[in-house]
């Protein structure tokens, strides 16, 4: 027994009616009638197969009474409204008629055309509002987190993908509408009827472009979950100084410091960092971070960028490079009231910040790194 009612994929572009007219058309030889279409699905009924016309038309502001008239000469000339077509601002009535003796409803193509233009302004104007968002967007959530890109990027973690996903997917999305409504609007002006273009691919890509979109949301979910099951990343195999050896040699080597804060992640591209920062007793503090990533470039840029950071903030900083068989790259910074010792051995980066002299780490931090 034929089932009768069936759920789709409700057309997205709904600015190009003609590829949607062929499309209900060939489901009308099939034997499905569209009745109902808003939100994300169109849902159709089965009716008897047949060669069926199909036409949209832009709803009109009109009064109800003006609409019963109208409607009502429309049946006589043997088209039906079936259902009202909602995509955004745009919303049209579709109108099935299985006489082909019938009279189009739109007998002057330019009149047609013209009435589509509105709809098509509105789309134009909607497109690039929405590229400029996803161009915009990534810019301001930059500035307003006041770190630099580099940061932003090696910070970017798993369920962060699905959204940057649908980001790209949509500004996709809107340069392939821009680039075909410019095209549409350039024969409107030309008074020619726009070329809808192949339906059946325009279908195949609102498709594909629903099922990313809900494996983005699947991805989503699935990432936002993974920290609930997984532990503290591992850590251990990171050069870590610990709090004697930072003290050792200094005028006061027994100092005492204190945990103040303590820090690790795991990222995308960086699969081991942490940091953590001592206070003495009389206001001496260090800090230590070690990040490990995947790539040596970015091993390199980050190695880069945090020596312009010191020396941003400390523009008469005395530097010394070191030099050792662990490193491949060492600098010593002295800012006077602040010091940097920066490494970096391959893909990991380490980098300790003090208040006081801790030159003699170096040897250690080296032993520390040929064990790895």
């Amino acid at each position: 027994m034929r089932r009768q009612r069936k759920r789709t994929v409700q057309p997205m572009e709904l600015w190009n009616p003609g590829a949607v007219e062929q499309w209900l058309e060939d489901e009308a030889s099939k034997g499905w009638r569209l009745t109902d279409c808003g939100g994300v699905l169109a849902t159709f009924t089965a009716m008897e197969p047949g060669v069926y016309r199909v036409r949209l038309l832009p709803q009109r502001a009109e009064t109800p009474a003006a609409r019963r008239e109208r409607g009502a000469a429309f049946r006589e000339m043997g088209w039906e409204c079936a259902a009202v077509l909602t995509g955004g601002e745009e919303t049209c009535e579709v109108f099935y008629c299985a006489d082909p003796s019938a009279p189009e409803l739109d007998t002057d193509p330019v009149a047609r055309c013209w009435a589509w233009e509105g709809l098509l302004r509105r789309s134009w104007r909607r497109g690039w509002a929405i590229l400029g968002l996803v161009a915009a967007l990534p810019v301001l959530l930059w500035a307003l987190s006041g770190r630099s890109a580099l940061e932003l990027l090696l910070r970017l973690d798993w369920n962060h993908l699905p959204f940057f996903a649908f980001f790209c997917l949509l500004g996709a999305a809107m340069l392939r509408r821009l680039w075909h409504l410019h095209r549409m609007r350039r024969e409107l002006a030309a008074g020619l009827v726009p070329d809808p273009g192949n339906w059946r691919r325009d279908r195949r890509w609102q498709q594909g472009i629903f099922t990313l979109l809900l494996l983005c949301w699947g991805l989503w979910l699935f990432t936002a979950a993974a920290p609930l099951r997984r532990g503290e990343p591992e850590v251990s195999d990171l050069p870590y100084l610990p709090r004697a050896a930072v003290a050792a040699g200094t005028e006061n080597d027994d100092r005492v410091f204190e945990t103040e804060n303590y820090l690790c992640r795991s990222t995308v591209l960086a699969p081991a960092r942490f940091s953590v920062q001592y206070r003495g007793r009389e206001g001496e503090t260090f800090r230590s971070a070690a990040d490990r990533l995947h790539f040596e470039w970015l091993a390199e840029a980050l190695y880069r960028q945090r020596a312009e950071t010191f020396r941003k903030s400390h523009p008469d900083a005395a530097e010394t490079a070191v030099a050792r068989e662990n490193f491949d790259q060492g600098v010593l910074l002295d800012g006077g009231d602040e010091r940097m010792l920066l490494v970096r051995s391959g893909k990991v980066v380490y980098a300790l910040w003090t208040n006081f002299p801790a030159e003699d780490c170096l040897d250690t931090l080296n032993d520390l790194l040929r064990e790895q």
